[in-house]
């Protein structure tokens, strides 16, 4: 039996192919997916992922700057120009907002924050450093109190991600999100 002719796409538009391939595979199945799984789901050649990504760490490492964009884009951080700013609330919005998308990507997650990849290719602090902006920023408008941002930074996005982890395992959803506004309203209060 022949198979239907490949359609000619344009090569960036290939590699989102294989990208949104892996994505659908690490979401249903975690990190259990392998390049066999992705190159059949793309519907391409072995030789073609190959051409992509010369490992499959290369995948993992792309899919993770897209999720970490995609959060980034959802949830853009506001300026003073803007208007005022509800420095307290954003927190607490932001952390409520990266629970929520921790968990609608949960499989994805697993494989590219909390494999043997994430160890190989440690990701570099983002969250934290944009957590600690926000702190900073936070403390020039006279929203928060004299901490130290980027110690604070770093133990309030441990707490975040534990709350999700939390939730992720069966915790009380509500309780669980109460708990956490109150750990930021205390930590940062003037």
């Amino acid at each position: 039996m022949s198979r239907p002719p490949r359609r000619r796409l344009h090569p960036e538009a290939r590699k989102l192919e294989i990208v949104e391939a892996a994505e659908r595979l690490l979401q249903a199945n975690g990190g259990r997916a392998r390049v066999e799984d992705v190159v059949r789901e793309a519907g391409v050649a072995k030789g073609t992922f190959f051409l992509y990504f010369p490992t499959w760490d290369d995948l993992l490492e792309t899919i993770r700057q897209r999720l970490v964009a995609q959060f980034d884009t959802a949830y853009p951080l506001p300026t003073e120009v803007e208007g005022p700013v509800d420095w307290p609330g954003l927190v607490e919005s932001q952390a409520l907002a990266f629970i929520e998308f921790t968990l609608s990507r949960r499989g994805v997650g697993e494989a590219v924050f909390h494999s043997d990849f994430a160890e190989r290719r440690p990701l570099a602090d983002h969250a934290i450093h944009r957590l600690a902006a926000v702190i900073r920023a936070g403390q020039e408008a006279e929203a928060f109190g004299p901490v130290d941002p980027d110690a604070t930074g770093r133990l309030l996005y441990a707490v975040i991600h534990e709350a999700a982890d939390a939730v992720a395992g069966g915790g009380d959803r509500a309780a669980i999100q109460g708990a956490l506004q109150h750990v930021l309203r205390r930590t940062l209060a003037p």
